[in-house]
């Protein structure tokens, strides 16, 4: 033992422990467990907090009537435990551990003073719920005895902190009735809501606010011998400067604060909300801070950690990330690809040489768009020789060939995909698939592993009377068309067949290349139009006009060249079970006059390219099929991307790439892509940055060429954020983040037993309920027996994923049963094991 070491016993059980340890932290290293409220292991203790002079709670001021620090009479007082030659029971949250402490964690004098100390808690907070013989499995809403609504406990009954160590120590029966204080109640801010009425005074989130993050938003004062906690200033959480980084949330140990439902969630093991929605996995809040505090290049490292090509996906992504950004229920939410956009247009280019050790095996990628590229990327970067075919003259695939300039420019996409020919990878473009290049021949040229990329590259078509007339154009060969030599030239009326992305930059190409009058036709309604809700305002801000629940009928021509279009009235695009099937009504006719149609209702499989390989399991639609690794119906044989799940966005496509590479160097004996962290030392902090100005602060916009300018050429319709900008939108990031790094709280301990012919043995054989939990500790399985002990031996025989179990006697078994189960769902919103709510698959 070092001079830094100390021993202890805690309950007969010697405990190794530093100096300046607490008896509480020592004891939850040896997993002993003292209760507590108001310790948390990331924050002070509740005596340090300074008194406010007043705080408020919504529009309410409380004035304090104490001064200075608060002390220790504020401490909740349930850690209590037994110091053996000290004539009291001591606080073991702030007790240093001492050389030789024996310490009793459940003497009689201590069980009695928390007991008494709970009381006290409970006094202020409703608890009817908690005694209630009823509550498991109860709805929250229709009370069998009757109990006042505001005498209730909250929603969080079953998975509160205060509720889960009310049971552990046991709510005395002389504690007083909780008698209703009208407190505030308030549920129109952002994020979170307020329910002052729930508040016990342990002053976590006010250490939270305070001394973990920094933003000196919430306060504490002492009146009536209670803790008052609420805002700094009067109002709304916005009035406040709130900044909204759940911190208080995550500490509180009530429901007092607690996030809103229908907002996007941070919860501990889940991916932030943002990042979840990212295909890729970015480090969303990393880089955005990385850009706040003018750190460009690092920001550009962190995002090129996940994807090889930010600048491409900084222009055309669709940012489902934003979808999921919770700044966006306080205003707008962050900027996060242009903020991408940004730093990759910024920050001078070129890539540091990839570090890779030469692995001896040979990989052919063919189809040079994002997912193959992508691919062929991390497997070069594994130490693998990788050669990637095309039929295409340039590599890029429908970056290259469809994307309008206007959403990405030749010059960024030249930029990026040069890095890849820098480091090393072998282009062997104008060859196409089954032509000479073909699964066969690549094996004789000694391939280990064949990637299928092609994607979808050719237009589905119409079945429509006079869809063979003069006029009608294909929309990703009209689009190619426009692409590669700006034609054809259009006059007159033009009208595009289609709903979505594709659909939207047809149109706008067309505008560009002449057409006079352009309309967009499609079968869906303006909510369930597949194209995002920008695009098609911004093709509405040109002049396009857009006709909803309207199907082509049929295709007029005048001399052989198309005139105009019948359309017929969609009733119904999908049908209940959210499949493809549309209806019309044939009675309900428009017509449309057209000198041009554009058809663009999705794209397929190009089915030649497969001829030479007729073992090649296809699925629906021509695609091909493939297992969770990515691997076909031939042996060394993959598929990835568009030709694989269909149509998908380009950050799909990337991150599918890199899953592919994954698997591939699994089976190249290799141990697959590593997630590389970027340790950079400013993605690690607590305290948030600067003052709340940023809370209120509108998105910033980059600047946006006027309409009627850009329809006249292809110039990029929105232009990057200057470096002020950056700095100014990357601040109003919440940093939902730093909620993830709080610790979490020690709980009360479960009286979980592991599924062993040991602890069997002691079960009687009486009716009750058995609860079969897996490793993890998650309840798999909720069974009422007549014979608790001839159930748990059953499931010992077959135990499956079980390996711990909950039991207790109970004559009415069924109904215990039941009460579990809906407890069960009350709390994960799901059946036990994950089932989708059969309770047959229980029994």
């Amino acid at each position: 033992m070092t001079t830094s070491e100390i021993k202890i016993t805690i309950d007969g059980i010697p405990v190794p422990c530093s100096v300046g340890m607490t008896i509480l932290e020592a004891a939850d290293a040896a997993e002993i467990y003292i209760p507590r409220l108001c310790h948390h292991p990331d924050l002070p203790p509740t005596k340090e907090v300074v008194w406010a002079e007043s705080v408020w709670q919504g529009h309410d001021k409380i004035v304090g009537e104490e001064e200075g620090v608060a002390g220790e009479h504020t401490h909740c007082n349930l850690c209590f435990v037994e110091v053996e030659g000290q004539p009291e029971p001591v606080n073991a949250c702030i007790t240093q551990a001492e050389d030789g402490m024996v310490i009793l964690t459940a003497a009689p004098e201590v069980i009695q003073r928390r007991k008494q100390a709970l009381a006290r808690i409970l006094a202020n907070h409703p608890h009817a719920c908690l005694t209630c013989a009823q509550r498991e499995g109860c709805s929250r809403t229709d009370c069998s005895t009757n109990v006042p609504v505001e005498e209730r406990c909250c929603i969080l009954l079953g998975r509160c902190e205060l509720g889960k160590v009310s049971d552990y120590i046991g709510i005395p029966d002389n504690t007083p009735k909780y008698r209703p204080s009208n407190r505030p109640i308030i549920t129109d801010d952002p994020l979170f809501d307020r329910d002052y009425n729930l508040c016990i005074g342990c002053l976590r989130c006010v250490r939270a606010c305070n001394d973990l993050r920094g933003a000196e938003v919430l306060g504490a004062v002492r009146k009536d011998d209670l803790s008052w906690v609420g805002t700094l200033k009067e109002g709304s959480l916005l009035d406040t400067e709130c900044r909204f980084c759940g911190a208080c949330v995550e500490v509180c140990p009530t429901g007092t604060l607690r996030d809103k439902d229908g907002v996007p969630v941070i919860r501990k093991g889940d991916p932030l909300p943002c990042v979840g929605n990212c295909p890729a996995g970015i480090d969303i809040p990393g880089y955005l801070r990385l850009i706040a505090l003018g750190k460009d290049r690092e920001a550009l490292e962190l995002i090129r950690s996940r994807v090889p090509f930010p600048g491409i996906l900084g222009y055309v992504c669709f940012h489902p990330c934003e979808e999921n950004c919770r700044r966006g229920f306080v205003d707008e939410p962050v900027s996060i690809c242009a903020l991408k956009r940004y730093v990759a247009d910024n920050v001078a280019n070129g890539w540091e040489p990839m570090r890779r050790i030469p692995m001896g095996k040979k990989v052919a990628v063919i189809g040079a768009g994002p997912a193959g590229l992508t691919a062929a990327y991390y497997l070069h970067s594994l130490g693998h020789e990788v050669q990637i075919f095309d039929q295409a003259e340039k590599p890029g695939g429908m970056l290259r060939n469809a994307i309008p300039d206007y959403r990405l420019p030749q010059e960024v996409l030249t930029r990026e995909l040069q890095s890849l020919e820098q480091v090393g990878i072998q282009f062997r473009l104008s060859q196409r698939f089954g032509d000479g290049v073909n699964i066969d021949s690549l094996r004789v040229q000694g391939f280990d592993a064949i990637i299928i990329a092609v994607g979808t590259p050719v237009s589905k078509e119409l079945s429509v009377e006079g869809s063979d007339v003069e006029g009608i154009h294909p929309g990703l060969e009209f689009l190619q068309s426009a692409k590669e030599r700006h034609e054809p030239k259009l006059s007159g009326k033009v009208v595009v067949i289609g709903g979505g992305n594709v659909a939207i930059d047809a149109a706008m190409t067309a505008l560009r290349l002449g057409g006079e009058d352009v309309s967009l036709v499609c079968l869906e309604s303006r909510e369930e139009m597949p194209a995002h809700l920008w695009e098609i305002e911004q093709a509405e801000s040109e002049g396009i006009h857009i006709h909803n629940s309207w199907g082509p009928l049929r295709f007029l021509s005048s001399t052989g060249q198309a005139s105009g279009v019948d359309l017929k009235k969609c009733t119904r695009v999908f049908d209940d079970q959210g499949r493809f099937d549309p209806e019309y009504d044939p009675s309900v006719t428009h017509h449309l006059p057209a000198d041009h149609v554009i058809v663009t209702i999705g794209q397929d499989v190009d089915r030649t390219l497969f001829e030479s390989v007729p073992d090649l399991e296809k699925g629906r639609g021509g695609l091909l099929k493939v297992d969770q690794d990515f691997a076909t119906s031939l042996v060394g044989v993959f598929a990835v991307g568009d030709v694989v799940r269909g149509p998908s966005s380009v950050v799909e496509a990337i991150a599918d790439g890199r899953k592919l590479a994954h698997a591939v160097d699994r089976y190249l004996g290799g141990s697959g892509v590593p997630d590389v962290v970027v340790d950079l030392p400013e993605v690690h902090y607590s305290k948030l940055d600067g003052d709340g100005s940023a809370i209120t602060r509108p998105r910033q916009r980059t600047k946006t060429a006027e309409p009627s300018q850009r329809i006249s050429g292809f110039d990029v319709i929105e232009e990057t954020y200057v470096t002020e900008s950056a700095r100014l939108e990357a601040e109003r990031c919440l940093a939902c983040h730093l909620r993830l790094q709080i610790t979490p709280v020690v709980l009360p301990p479960e009286l979980w037993l592991p599924l062993t012919p040991d602890s069997i043995e002691s079960i009687p054989e009486v009716e009750g309920v058995v609860q079969l939990l897996n490793g993890e500790k998650k309840i798999i399985r909720i069974t009422g027996t007549p014979n608790i002990r001839q159930t748990l031996q059953e499931y010992l025989d077959s135990p499956g994923e079980a390996k711990y179990f909950l039991w207790e006697q109970d004559p009415m078994y069924t109904k215990r049963e039941s009460e579990l189960i809906q407890q069960y769902l009350q709390e994960h919103g799901e059946m036990p094991g994950g089932t989708g709510g059969d309770l047959d698959d229980l029994f």
